[in-house]
């Protein structure tokens, strides 16, 4: 049997007789792990090391923003509740992902383009881009992203302060 650590072994092989298989014992009810809250981003900052502007701090804080947060690979580590709002997708639908799975074909390739190059670069990266709710309607996403680096002045995680903005032709193939 697979187990999910030292503690489930020795559960395990105490209970042998009364657990024949994982599902007895709930198993396969867990989920990613997730905080909720500010707590979330805290313990992320502290486990990585972060060292954060004032600004940023301010920004993590505020409500205004819906904030995404990725490791080095571009998998999301956290989302606050302000992402739901604007996404319908819950933090538990978007942990694991890359921030990728809300564009679609309507998405300018360009502003991806520039995105990545940025975050290859581990450059800070402002634009505007058309992103996909969980229903599939479009919206206009103001995104900011910005590495977040360590003590060790290395690039730990990425941080995406994200708004929800009118449409504006001029944001259309730029």
């Amino acid at each position: 049997m697979n187990f999910c650590g030292p503690y489930d072994k020795q559960l395990a092989a105490q209970y042998q007789a009364f657990l024949p298989s994982p599902l007895l014992a709930g198993w396969e009810f867990r989920q990613k792990s997730t905080v909720v809250g500010n707590v979330a981003w805290q313990s992320l900052a502290k486990t990585q090391e972060w060292v954060l502007t004032a600004a940023m701090r301010h920004d993590l804080l505020n409500d205004k923003w819906a904030v995404i947060i990725t490791d080095t690979d571009q998998i999301i580590q956290y989302t606050n509740p302000n992402f739901e709002e604007m996404t319908g997708y819950t933090s538990h639908e978007a942990l694991g992902r890359r921030p990728t799975f809300l564009q679609g074909e309507r998405t300018s390739q360009l502003v991806r383009q520039r995105i990545k190059q940025a975050i290859e670069r581990q450059k800070p990266v402002k634009e505007r881009i058309m992103n996909y709710r969980k229903n599939q309607t479009t919206y206009w996403c103001q995104v900011i992203i910005w590495p977040i680096v360590n003590r060790q002045k290395q690039v730990v995680n990425y941080i995406a302060f994200e708004q929800e903005v009118p449409f504006d032709e001029s944001y259309i193939d730029r």
